[in-house]
């Protein structure tokens, strides 16, 4: 089984020694294995190979042979195996080229049909011949049967020591190891930024929300690193989404030891079978649950409820969840039902930016059911607001002291972390002084670099101190006695407080939401047009109203007090267009789309109110001469001279093809008078021919022309 397996044949093709250990410690750790693989080398050379026939794969190093992902090694191997190009494959052991026993047979069949032989430390394999095939296949099945039990021994052995909680997990920043256990961080800085933290998330709407809040307030927070040499040191960096999410999910600041709760599981990606770690968010579900093992931040009850939330808050498109409050327009998002079929109602915007939106339930999906119905959103948000600021109406002594009481608090809380830092920052600048000055003067080396870590220190004491500072004078970290009465005042008027431009669209819609728990949007066609609102509050308590829905042709309309207000300026006052723009505009009407008036608006809902003028009362409506008494021509006199339309000598005098100037006339504001000489004139008349209009005009003019009789010939 030795020499005569090898032929001539398998010595005019290159020999493979391949190389791999599973982890980047074991490739450190177990030199001595290492050398054995490579001194296969010397083995191939004594069973007939030259040296430079035998060709070293050593870079799967480091990769696990459970699976050939991400063995660039194992697959180059299996290539040149596949085309003809191997004699021999030598490895300390089967282990070494796979521990999967599909990866191993299919690369046993290839070598069978290729005709290359298997080589160990002791013998010769050849996979086409029956005996040594199955010898080989029982090899890679003890292979991988091996690699399993050795699992199945370490899981048992972490498992039962997490069950004490006694196996040292990755911890969270504001929590250390120590001979007892998880104990809270020594560093008060520390622990005052991680509640603090969690003390926002109780009264903010979402987590995005929280980091907006600490980038307005200049909060950063911290991260405790650890280095090989048991010495920490701590970082402090603004507050990220991510890391905030961590947070929240994370169980250990609730005191509770965890081990499992992201398990590995052989699923299909991609069509490839691969091991993945699954997100369990199930608490039953988990390996280990130890409640009450150590100190936590927030309570169990606070941390499912911020699970709860944070499902709430993440947008499924018409599931369940309601969403996290956004910035866009629409303010009922995520608290809009279908009164038909019970689905959620999506805000639909019509374009990036756009005023104009509708609440739209797109109905079963699954069944290739098309659209529920839509209904505009601008009308419906209208309604469910004066709804809220008539029925909120809470005790204004109570409401007050409430919101001083909290405004206070969060004050206070923001005050004591910047003062922890500052004390922490007086420390280290004070023991970088004591480390210098106990120097000796002559080791001018490590004098100058604690000098330098001395001033350091110092200049980031002062930045501290002036972020201190600058947000008490921007953020109001303390409240003066004028904070304190606006307060009081705000907290008397929500209304005031609803319709402030500094109240965000997502602060709106994070009240709405505390009062209300869903809505619920109906048609009615019968006997008029409307919307039947349902609105449930958190009280349990359900209000109904009904909306009117306009269709496509009246949504837009003129508001009819809006053309009373116009007749009234246009036959009473009889004032021009843009001036009436200006009184309705401070008068705080809109148009039908909802915007400003200007002169134009004003003439298009006169024309289609038929409120009109006459010459006599409105002398800027006479129509304009077709020329000037100094010889120029207007746009309607050079369109008449030329045979083309308004338009076409406009764009003429855009593209700078004739001189022209844009003056008042009489009592017009603003004409275009065009000065035509004979080079303007010649060059007008040749842009004339190319009009489509006079073109047009030339062939209708043909047809005219063209005598009884005449047929076309196709």
């Amino acid at each position: 089984m030795m020499r005569g397996q090898i032929t001539r044949s398998h010595l005019e093709r290159k020999a493979i020694v391949y190389i791999r250990q599973s982890t980047a410690a074991q490739v450190m750790e177990h030199g001595e294995s290492t050398r054995r693989q490579y001194a296969l080398v010397d083995r191939a050379v004594a069973l007939g190979w030259p040296r430079g026939a035998v060709e070293v794969l050593d870079e799967d190093q480091g990769v696990s042979g459970a699976g050939v992902e991400g063995r660039t090694g194992f697959a180059r191997m299996a290539h040149d195996v596949a085309h003809g190009k191997v004699g021999a494959i030598f490895a300390l052991e089967v282990s070494r080229l796979s521990r999967s026993s599909d990866d191993w047979r299919r690369l046993l069949t290839l070598c069978a049909l290729a005709e290359v032989v298997v080589v160990d430390e002791d013998a010769v394999f050849d996979p086409a011949d029956d005996n040594d095939k199955e010898v080989l296949e029982v090899k890679g099945w003890m292979s991988e049967k091996e690699l399993r039990w050795l699992g199945l021994r370490l899981t048992g052995a972490r498992r039962k020591k997490a069950s004490r909680g006694a196996l040292h997990l990755q911890i969270p920043t504001g929590y250390i190891w120590t001979e007892r256990g998880l104990m809270l961080d020594p560093d008060e800085a520390v622990q005052r930024a991680v509640r603090l933290v969690f003390e926002r998330y109780e009264v903010e709407p979402s987590a995005w929300a929280v980091v907006r809040w600490a980038r307005e307030t200049g909060l950063s927070f911290p991260t405790r690193h650890w280095h090989a040499d048991g010495t920490t040191d701590v970082t402090w960096k603004p507050l990220g989404v991510s890391r905030l999410h961590d947070m929240l999910r994370n169980p250990i600041y609730a005191g509770a030891y965890v081990y499992g709760r992201r398990p590995q599981k052989t699923m299909l990606v991609d069509g490839e079978v691969r091991r993945v770690r699954v997100a369990g968010r199930d608490p039953d579900q988990w390996a280990v649950r130890i409640e009450g093992a150590h100190d936590g931040y927030i309570t169990w009850e606070a941390y499912v409820k911020h699970q709860q939330k944070l499902f709430a808050n993440h947008s499924r498109y018409g599931g369940v969840s309601k969403g996290a409050p956004r910035e866009g327009a629409a303010l009922l998002t995520g608290l809009v039902l279908c009164g038909r079929c019970g689905r959620r109602m999506m805000p639909a915007y019509h374009a990036y930016r756009s005023p104009y939106y509708a609440y739209v339930c797109r109905g079963d999906k699954n069944g290739a059911q098309t659209v529920c119905w839509s209904v505009s959103g601008a009308t419906i948000d209208r309604a469910v607001t004066s709804l809220l600021l008539e029925t909120v109406a809470p005790e204004e002594l109570e409401l007050c002291l409430a919101v001083e009481q909290k405004v206070d608090q969060d004050a206070a809380t923001l005050d004591r972390q910047w003062r922890a830092r500052i004390e922490q920052a007086t420390f280290e600048a004070k023991h970088a002084e004591r480390r210098y000055k106990a120097v000796d003067p002559d080791n001018r080396v490590v004098a100058r670099t604690l000098e330098r870590e001395w001033e350091q220190r110092l200049r980031e004491l002062a930045e501290l101190e002036q972020a201190h500072a600058k947000a008490k004078q921007e953020h109001h970290v303390e409240l003066s006695d004028d904070d304190r009465a606006k307060v009081r005042a705000l907290a008397r008027d929500l209304p005031a407080v609803w319709h402030a431009p500094t109240t965000l669209a997502a602060d709106r819609k994070a009240m709405l939401r505390l009062v209300i728990e869903a809505i619920a949007l109906s048609p009615v066609d019968v006997p008029r047009r409307s919307t039947h609102v349902k609105v449930q509050w958190h009280s349990g308590a359900v209000t109904e109203l009904d909306v009117p829905r306009p269709d496509r042709r009246t949504r837009h309309r003129t508001p009819p007090e809006a053309v009373e207000r116009i007749r009234a300026l246009v036959k009473g006052e009889d004032l021009s267009d843009e001036k009436i723009a200006e009184r309705l505009n401070a008068e705080g009407m809109k148009t039908g789309v909802g915007k400003s008036w200007n002169g134009w608006a004003v003439r298009w809902a006169r024309v289609h109110a038929k409120i009109y003028r006459s010459d006599e009362d409105c002398p800027q409506n006479r129509p304009v001469p077709e020329r000037h008494r100094d010889g120029r021509y207007s746009l309607a006199g050079a369109a008449k001279r030329f045979g083309v339309s308004v338009a076409v000598v406009y764009k003429w005098v855009k593209r700078g093809l004739v001189p022209a100037k844009l003056e008042r006339y009489g009592a017009h504001p603003a004409i275009w008078w065009l000065r035509i000489d004979r080079a303007a004139a010649a060059r007008l008349a040749r842009e004339a021919e190319r009009s489509p209009r006079r073109r047009r005009g030339a062939a209708a003019s043909h047809r005219r022309r063209r005598p009884q009789g005449h047929r076309r010939v196709a």
